[in-house]
């Protein structure tokens, strides 16, 4: 059963369902992978004792702003995770929201949470 159609030009696209849940299972299974890891490092940086030593205070500081600068990047990550998501329920996901083209299957496979083609990206990222 197909999922959705894109006219691309001279050929229409068709995602099936099996695609999109292949993708979808991903997505969902990273979401809760991420959901986990940012809750042991938060639990982590909470659980840091005050050390007696100004070197072991030093230390201690380094990794919990470590810990904390990870849980921002996987937090990030669960976001565009979300985004994608909720991009495979109203049928939009595969469709770049710059340009409105197709996303190669290629990059979906390798970056399953972006929102852009591969040229839109490039463009953003000069």
């Amino acid at each position: 059963m197909p999922f959705r159609y894109k006219d691309t030009g001279n050929s229409i696209h068709l995602m099936d369902t099996r695609q999109m849940q292949r993708f979808r299972t991903r997505l969902d299974v990273l979401q809760h992978r991420l959901r986990l890891s940012i809750e042991h490092q938060l639990q982590s940086a909470r659980q840091a004792e005050a050390e007696p030593d100004q070197v072991d205070q030093a230390t201690s500081g380094y990794e919990r702003a470590s810990v904390l600068q990870r849980t921002n990047k996987d937090q990030q990550l669960l976001q565009m995770v979300q985004s994608a998501i909720g991009r495979i329920r109203d049928g939009s996901f595969g469709q770049c929201s710059s340009c409105g083209n197709e996303i190669g299957e290629a990059r979906l496979e390798a970056v399953p949470w972006t929102p852009y083609c591969i040229e839109c990206q490039e463009a953003f990222e000069r």
